[in-house]
């Protein structure tokens, strides 16, 4: 039973679009009274009263009410009690949890010798963010924080760290559990982490706040992650461009990943589609059964300071390489913030660029200029 509400659970989360903003509600009510309006008005023939005027105006607002309903998606959060939980860890921890490894590993190869000393995770969940930054610094972060606003979510993580026993302690001496974002700003983090949680706060609004409060928090880096639908990536995005628009010396950042620049979007700017990842993940042996499936996401990696001057900035493959019997094309974002399409044949390129090229996957950096 677990497993098909955890597949429909699944299945919502990926579906979920962005709840609609009050500006956009009110122009759409506007258009529908108006079109409305012509249309009762269009069947009065004859002068009326006061009275009916008063009658003919609610039956306006109640049919401009029917249609907002079903013309305005109906957003709402996910109520996370014990048995939402465990569908989540059942359908969710597989693929969350790879696509946090490979996130974090552009981190770990880029910088081999960075060891981040504290974590913080919001919108923790099932403890997935604790699992993929210990697959790299488990004997160098001494501290985790966490943020989540269901207590069931809380003591399922604490559950599955301790092996699944309980009333016995955590593994680790500093592991910290709040249901509220802290508002003090006094202690940062190294690593601090959002992933698959922006789809529960209410409007742009509080999602720019909170980002605020998280790059705040941010000694080093901050990682954003969503679903790799149009809407999440939206809210990658809006991550992106708000850190990116922060002028303050001490609060300045540069796309760290995957983005090889820091300007607009070109996917988004030219083709108006999300810039996303694919990841292919083994599922949870239920049934004693494995599936390799695969999912889609979006991120970002923004860090504190200056773009390096000596950062490669390498071009990122953002679909997946078209091969060929003798040439292979890539499509890529460059540091230009361009999108080009270059045909890599033996012909034109060395051995090592043109093998380069035939091995890269979606995703991957293209070491050429």
């Amino acid at each position: 039973m677990y497993l098909e509400e955890g597949k429909k659970l699944s299945n919502l989360l990926n579906s979920r679009l962005l709840p609609p903003e009050e500006h956009e509600i009110s122009e759409k009510a506007a258009k529908i009274h108006q079109n409305v309006s012509r249309k009762f008005n269009a069947k009065i023939k004859k002068e009326i009263t006061e009275e009916e005027k008063i009658l003919h105006e609610k039956e306006i607002q109640n049919a401009v009410f029917n249609i907002l309903k079903k013309n305005v998606y109906a957003w709402g959060n996910i109520a996370y009690d014990k048995a939402t939980c465990l569908q989540y860890l059942m359908s969710r921890a597989a693929p969350e949890y790879a696509i946090l490894v490979r996130i974090l590993d552009e981190i770990k190869r880029k910088l081999p010798d960075y060891k981040p000393r504290n974590f913080f995770d919001f919108g923790s969940g099932i403890g997935t963010g604790t699992w993929a930054v210990n697959t790299f610094w488990k004997n160098d972060i001494f501290e985790y924080f966490t943020v989540d606003t269901s207590q069931e979510m809380n003591d399922l993580a604490r559950l599955i760290l301790c092996n699944g026993k309980e009333n016995v302690e955590l593994p680790y001496r500093a592991y910290f559990q709040r249901q509220f974002l802290p508002a003090s700003t006094d202690v940062k983090y190294n690593i601090v982490l959002s992933a698959f949680s922006f789809f529960e706060l209410p409007s742009m609004k509080s999602r720019l706040e909170t980002i605020q409060k998280l790059w705040n928090k941010t000694e080093d880096f901050l990682i954003i992650v969503e679903q790799g639908t149009n809407a999440g990536f939206q809210i990658v995005n809006e991550a992106r461009e708000f850190v990116l628009g922060i002028q303050n010396k001490n609060q300045k950042g540069y796309v760290f990943a995957p983005c090889p620049n820091d300007t607009a979007c070109p996917r988004f700017l030219e083709q108006k589609t999300p810039c996303n990842f694919i990841m292919k993940y083994e599922t949870l042996p239920y049934r004693c059964k494995t599936e390799v499936q695969a999912d889609l996401f979006s991120y970002v990696i923004l860090r504190k300071g200056v773009r390096p001057d000596d950062d490669p900035q390498w071009p990122r493959i953002v679909r997946a390489p078209l091969v060929r019997s003798r040439h292979v094309i890539c499509r890529m974002c460059t540091s230009e913030g361009e999108l080009k399409e270059i045909i890599f044949s033996k012909k034109k390129y060395d051995q090592e660029t043109y093998r380069c090229a035939r091995c890269s996957i979606w995703g991957d950096e293209l070491p050429v200029k």
